[in-house]
């Protein structure tokens, strides 16, 4: 923008143009050449601070700078908001040209992007179905019934016109699985048959193992009810003899064992049950009858031993009441001796009571009469001063012995 027009004012230090030049803003050597006029116009003053007039004058010059100042900001500012402005235009143009123009551009290509689309499925389509064709689906570790079904179903798959130009590679692939195929279940078959064998040689030695374990068992079996008989006859004789675990027991307990407790456990034993049960109940008779000898030679004992008792119950009765009196009377004369001697206590704590109060009646006079003794002779020193108000003065001062007046 060339402006050459310009706007006296005497605010100012120089003449600007009423419209702002861009120049002066956007060219630094249009900017000094400005500067450099305003600078001509300050070096022509002569500042002079002696007079009012000269000190108006200074102020003038600067007021006009600031001035100057003011004004080319504003035509500066206003610039910015002039391109502002049209920045915004000039966006919201670029905005609505880019925007319908890529809606014209998408329009255009349209035919072309539906068909490309419509072809990208059409081939993923044909190539999905090779996924049918895959020998990986059942490789040589798989069970041999699922590469069976694998390879019929591939071998069932018919290569026609419908896979279009995939159909040449699609046969290939066909063929290429069906033999893959093939040397799986091939080798599928052989790790079969061999793990049949072995699965067949497995089950014959664990039959043998359990034949062997099983004779083994009925062996320990016999062995340890052979050793359970003879502890259990060694058991019964043990009992006969009256002990059970060493232990010395009652003919209760060693009879309850052979009648009630062994026999449930004897005929556990098989074959030797009957000859066990036979020792049993000897062992249970010879037990009885000892029982029964036992008991009549402890009742003779009893008796011997009651009569015994009674005899000494008496005299320990007798023995008893003896000691009895003589405790009571001992203990009488002691009752007797305790109360004579409280008696004599209380008497001569009495006598105490009375000399201790004596005494103290005596010492309360004796105490008494020094006070008074004191209080007299202070009185007689006075001599013929002991007026009223001599005496009253003295007990203020505190010149009378045992005697305090409070304040």
């Amino acid at each position: 923008m060339d402006v050459t027009s310009t706007s006296p004012s005497t605010d100012l230090i120089i003449s600007l143009p009423s419209v702002p030049n861009v120049a002066t803003f956007t060219d630094e050597a249009e900017f000094e050449k400005l500067f450099s006029e305003i600078m001509k116009v300050v070096a022509e003053h002569k500042p002079d601070v002696s007079t009012k007039k000269g000190r108006d004058e200074i102020k003038s010059l600067a007021y006009k700078i600031a001035k100057t100042k003011t004004t080319l900001d504003k035509q500066g500012l206003a610039l910015t908001k002039e391109w502002r402005d049209n920045t915004t235009k000039v966006n919201a143009t670029r905005n609505k040209i880019e925007a319908r123009l890529e809606e014209l551009q998408a329009s255009v290509r349209k035919p072309v992007d539906d068909w490309e689309a419509a072809e990208e499925a059409r081939i993923d389509a044909l190539k999905a179905r090779f996924s049918a064709l895959d020998a990986g689906r059942a490789d040589a570790n798989c069970p041999s019934e699922q590469i069976r079904a694998v390879l019929a179903e591939i071998e069932a798959t018919e290569i026609a016109e419908d896979w279009q130009e995939y159909q040449e590679e699609a046969g290939l692939a066909k063929a290429r699985a069906v033999t893959a195929l093939r040397q799986n279940l091939a080798v599928a078959e052989k790790r079969e048959a061999d793990a049949k064998e072995l699965e067949e040689l497995r089950a014959l030695k664990a039959a043998k193992e359990e034949e062997d374990r099983q004779r083994r068992e009925a062996e320990e079996a016999a062995a340890r009810l052979r050793d359970r008989s003879v502890k259990a006859r060694q058991y019964i004789e043990e009992v006969e003899k009256g002990f059970i675990g060493g232990e010395p027991q009652p003919f209760g307990i060693l009879i309850y064992e052979l009648e009630r407790k062994l026999p449930p456990l004897i005929d556990e034993l098989g074959e030797y049950a009957e000859g066990l049960h036979a020792v049993r109940k000897a062992a249970l008779s010879n037990l009885t009858v000892a029982m029964e000898r036992q008991a009549a030679e402890d009742a003779a004992k009893a008796e011997e031993e009651r009569k015994a008792a009674a005899a000494k119950a008496a005299a320990d009765a007798e023995e008893a009441a003896a000691r009895k009196q003589a405790e009571d009377a001992e203990r009488h004369k002691r009752e007797v001796e305790e109360a004579a001697q409280a008696e004599r206590d209380r008497i001569a704590l009495e006598r105490k009571a009375e000399e201790d109060a004596r005494a103290k009646r005596e010492a309360d006079a004796a105490h008494r009469a020094k006070i008074a003794t004191d209080i007299a002779d202070a009185l007689r020193t006075m001599s013929g001063r002991a007026t009223p108000e001599a005496i009253a003065e003295a007990l203020i001062e505190g010149k009378i012995p045992h005697c305090t007046v409070r304040m």
